[in-house]
């Protein structure tokens, strides 16, 4: 890596650095590629021109090597026919034979001549150590062929061999021509480039170099195979002398097996000598280029640079609080850049005090938002601890503002937060009004003197807030619950004296809203006491601390029990049995009532499949299960797990469920009559509009609340109510079942006015789901 490439550019204090450094970065890229590029074509026209010189030397041995096998071949053929030397041959006249040879070998320029016979006799002249090789050539000759190279130790021969007729073949005249030195340097003046030429012999399994060479290496085998095995073309290939382009010309032996082989190369060096002349003019080009580029772009980036710098300086400044501008030189992008920073710098003071007060206002109403009343809350406490005095907080619900949203929209709701919020602030002028979201606000009241300030400024509100409010042409209804908590009494932080004014928030909506209440430390102690409740109650779930108890419907007209109602039980471990009462409105509340039904469902189906099949269950169900998207699924389910026939299962519901709509009700309650499930309507009379609900939807039964059964005997108001019920239920072939039934009197009067069927401690308390079967089995005794 280059010095100054170091560290990124990215870190350069100077951007004029910054343009220099990259523009020369992107020149030196680009000589570099220029530079690949033109010595790979320099290469490859060398190549190129190598190959080709490479093959036109081969294509000249080829043609020299059967001229010179013509040539000496035509020699010996003149012995070989002449007379005296036949007949040397035949009189074995080895003086005759060895001087025709010597004569022969001298005419021919060749040094080594042999005779043999077709009895493998030697006569000739030339290397001893070359007759033993020579002998078995002529018979291992493949058919045609006149001429073999052989390897010895001597080095590598070329036998060109006439045959010898008189008339039949009685032998053979062989030259044998050294491949050495001499041979090959005749063969490299051939060339029209500086070819060296070598020749190759197999030894102890590689391609060795004759003529002084040591060439002993695995690349050269693998390149004289290639060559043996067709692929005769020029290639390039690294020898102990450097990188060089050769071409491999295999020298069949007598069987036609290369012996040897003819090594034509071209050192790259040599081929590239003539380019290098090239090559400098390219590198001086470059570097000079280089310089001038890196000269040019330094002044470029300095052109550049400057007016950045100042925008950089005017920018800091900007930064620190001072309002700046720069000078604008040129309408180019830098002028432009100028002329935007300038607008910039004149809003940016603007836009810091428009999202200062959106951070910490609200959006809709322009009031503190939660972020600005925590503070001012923490503030004042800190104040407050210091002083000694008090500071108090009210917290504001609207009530009903939902039936707003869903009635009258959004809109009209958000105008109608707004117009809260004036009167808030009109209100309370010496307070800090919020809203903390929703149709929540609070006020912050600090100690002005006089105590009775927030009970005064509390009543204030709900007068105000009492009357309709006009909104865009709506006549609303309004109404708040206000929550009091006073530091730091009844909290020295800001979080404990918040949550201590959402819990007195809290019981002013239990007693019946539009009411204020000051927080207490019997809330306190409530809240962490229905927490613990919630936590127990998950706990039970999942522990399996619940359990079914039934009490039994006494049918009046058949004279025996015709169901049973199931009744939940919590057994707590430490607390003992839990009142439903306790803890049924806290699992309403939190969600859990769903899965406790679904359990409760469940359960009870599963009781009732060991009772028998005139008897039913009836089973209560909590309005926000039953409005549960998948309450129909729950009890298709309890059906089908325990085998319990439709029509032996009866849920029990409220007038309550039709609050948030009738139509949704009406039909889930036909989607269960679909499926044979009975429906009773539970506490019937203590609504306002039960006779409503009956034309609605054609209930299976109706229970008379445990209220009007209580006077029913001795108060005849109560015993008309009764009656008109039965009446009513009469009508609409529906079944009544009277709660609550506790002595004779009240059996013998709803006896009397034909009431359907009865529960109460008259005939029995509820009791564990082990002694259904056998109170059924038992005598009624108690109402006979």
């Amino acid at each position: 890596m280059m010095p100054f490439l170091s560290k990124p550019l990215w870190q350069f204090r100077s951007l004029s650095a910054k343009l220099a450094v990259l523009y020369g970065i992107l020149f030196a890229a680009c000589l570099l590629i220029v530079a690949i590029v033109g010595q790979f074509v320099i290469w490859s026209n060398a190549r190129t021109t190598v190959r080709a010189e490479l093959s036109a030397s081969g294509s000249v041995y080829d043609r020299l090597w059967a001229l010179r096998a013509q040539s000496l071949g035509d020699t010996a053929s003149v012995l070989a026919r002449d007379f005296g030397f036949r007949s040397a041959i035949a009189s074995g006249d080895r003086p005759t034979i060895e001087s025709a040879l010597a004569n022969l070998g001298q005419r021919a320029d060749v040094q080594q001549t042999f005779f043999v016979d077709t009895a493998g006799g030697m006569t000739g002249i030339g290397f001893p150590d070359l007759r033993r090789a020579v002998g078995a050539v002529p018979n291992s000759l493949t058919s045609g062929r006149k001429d073999a190279v052989i390897a010895t130790t001597k080095g590598a021969f070329r036998l060109i061999v006439s045959p010898v007729l008189a008339p039949n073949e009685i032998g053979w005249v062989i030259f044998a021509l050294p491949l050495d030195g001499h041979e090959m340097r005749a063969l490299q003046h051939l060339s029209a480039i500086p070819l060296t030429a070598t020749i190759l012999h197999r030894q102890q399994g590689h391609w060795l170099g004759v003529a002084g060479s040591n060439t002993h290496d695995d690349p050269l085998d693998r390149f004289v195979a290639k060559a043996i095995s067709g692929d005769t073309g020029p290639g390039a290939l690294t020898l102990p002398n450097g990188y060089a382009f050769a071409l491999a010309k295999p020298l069949a032996g007598p069987a036609g097996k290369p012996e040897a082989v003819l090594l034509l190369s071209y050192p790259l060096s040599a081929a590239m000598a003539g380019y290098r002349t090239m090559q400098i003019g390219i590198l001086l080009a470059g570097g000079i280029g280089l310089v001038l580029v890196l000269l040019g772009s330094r002044w470029l980036a300095t052109s550049i640079a400057r007016p950045i710098a100042v925008l950089d300086a005017a920018a800091r400044s900007l930064e620190e609080g001072n309002r700046t501008e720069v000078r604008i030189e040129g309408d180019d992008e830098v002028g432009r850049l100028a002329e935007s920073f300038n607008r910039m710098s004149a809003g940016i003071v603007e836009r810091e005090h428009r999202i200062t007060h959106l951070a910490f206002h609200d959006t809709l109403t322009g009031l503190p938002n939660r972020t600005y009343f925590r503070q001012q809350l923490e503030a004042g406490l800190i104040r407050a601890h210091k002083r000694r005095e008090r500071i108090t907080i009210l917290c504001l619900d609207l009530d009903g503002f939902k039936g707003v949203n869903d009635t009258l929209g959004h809109p009209v709701g958000d105008a109608l937060l707004r117009e809260i919020g004036e009167t808030l602030s009109g209100i309370a002028g010496d307070g800090i009004v919020s809203r903390l979201g929703g149709d929540e606000f609070a006020i912050i009241l600090d100690e002005r003197g006089d105590a009775d300030r927030p009970r005064a400024l509390a009543q204030d509100i709900l007068d105000a807030l009492s009357r309709p409010v006009q909104v865009d042409g709506h006549q609303i209804a309004t109404g708040v619950s206000i929550g009091i908590a006073v530091g730091p009494g009844d909290g020295v932080d800001a979080d404990v004296l918040l949550k201590n004014a959402d819990l007195a928030l809290y019981r002013a909506k239990q007693d019946s809203r539009g009411v204020f209440r000051f927080f207490e430390r019997s809330l306190d102690a409530a809240a962490r006491k229905r927490r613990q409740l919630e936590l127990d109650l998950r706990e039970a779930l999942q522990g399996g601390q619940f359990r079914l108890n039934f009490q039994p419907i006494f049918d009046l007209k058949k004279d025996r029990i015709g169901g049973f109602e199931a009744l939940l039980r919590w057994e707590h471990p430490t607390r003992g049995n839990v009142p439903p009462v306790e803890f049924i409105s806290v699992a309403e509340n939190t969600g859990l009532i769903i899965a406790i039904g679904d359990w409760v469902m469940q359960e009870a189906c599963r009781h009732a499949i060991a009772w028998p099949d005139d008897v039913r269950v009836a089973v209560n169900v909590s309005p926000l299960q039953f409005r549960n998207s998948g309450f129909a699924n729950v009890i298709f389910q309890a059906l089908s797990r325990s085998g319990l026939a439709a029509n032996r299962l009866e849920i029990e519901i409220t007038e309550s469920v039709f609050l948030d709509g009738e139509t949704m009700v009406v039909n889930l309650l036909h989607q269960l009559r679909a499926m044979g499930v009975r429906v009773a309507l539970d506490d019937f009379g203590t609504g306002y509009s039960s006779l409503s609900y009956l034309r609605s939807f054609p209930f299976d039964k109706i229970k008379i609340d445990k209220s009007f059964i209580n006077a029913v005997a001795e108060d005849p108001s109560a015993a008309a109510i009764v009656r008109a019920i039965v009446d009513l239920a009469t009508a609409l072939d529906m079944e009544t079942t009277a709660e609550g039934v506790e002595d004779r009197e009240q059996l013998a009067e709803l006896r009397g006015q034909g009431c359907s069927s009865i529960q109460g401690y008259l005939f029995s308390r509820p009791i564990e789901g082990g002694a259904v079967v056998a109170m059924i089995a038992g005598p009624m005794s108690a109402v006979a």
